[in-house]
């Protein structure tokens, strides 16, 4: 729904701060947290897939994101019956340097992109994909991975908060009046 008030203030805090962003960023649970207790449902399933399956989905929103998959990146895809659901792909090494959002330590990837297709939207898809793939992540020897996630995507957030990861920061990005360099601001929120 539209609202105008809130138009107004986006539309003043562009012409004051430039584009900016608003991000949290949110880190999965280690090897100390159990998620394996979280069950998939009936006829769901959690797996990796390349690039050929994702090309090859029926779904536009899925076969969409090829471009994220390649070299130290890793796909998995949430099946519904034989449909994929949702997808979601992490990217690590030198592949997440062309980002660079979040410091990354050797061994810790970073989740770049998650979709759910619209139909099978607020069925708990995006959680069972973040917690299978963080605990397969793990399996593969990666010791931690991140997330960042726009400041009011709640449907995002909750996913990730239901999945076990916590919030640990807090970024702020943004270009007064277009005169340089983005500003950065970083606000810690766990150790």
């Amino acid at each position: 729904m539209f609202n105008p008030a809130k138009e107004l203030a986006k539309n003043i805090a562009r012409i004051i701060f430039g584009e900016y962003s608003i991000y949290y960023i949110y880190a999965s649970p280690d090897n100390s947290h159990n998620t394996s207790q979280i069950e998939l449902k009936s006829g769901h399933s959690v797996q990796v897939v390349d690039l050929d399956t994702v090309k090859s989905s029926a779904d536009p929103l899925i076969r969409d994101q090829v471009n994220y998959l390649g070299s130290e990146a890793l796909a998995y895809a949430c099946y519904v019956e034989d449909r994929i659901a949702g997808l979601c792909i992490y990217w690590f090494g030198e592949r997440y340097q062309k980002r660079n959002f979040w410091p990354l330590k050797e061994g810790e990837a970073k989740l770049v992109q998650i979709v759910t297709v619209p139909q099978l939207r607020g069925g708990g898809i995006a959680m069972e994909l973040i917690t299978r793939s963080n605990m397969d992540m793990l399996k593969k020897g990666f010791s931690r991975m991140y997330a960042r996630i726009w400041h009011s995507n709640a449907p995002s957030l909750r996913a990730f908060q239901r999945a076990g990861w916590t919030r640990r920061a807090l970024l702020i990005e943004m270009n007064p009046l277009r005169l340089g360099k983005p500003i950065r601001i970083r606000h810690d929120l766990k150790s």
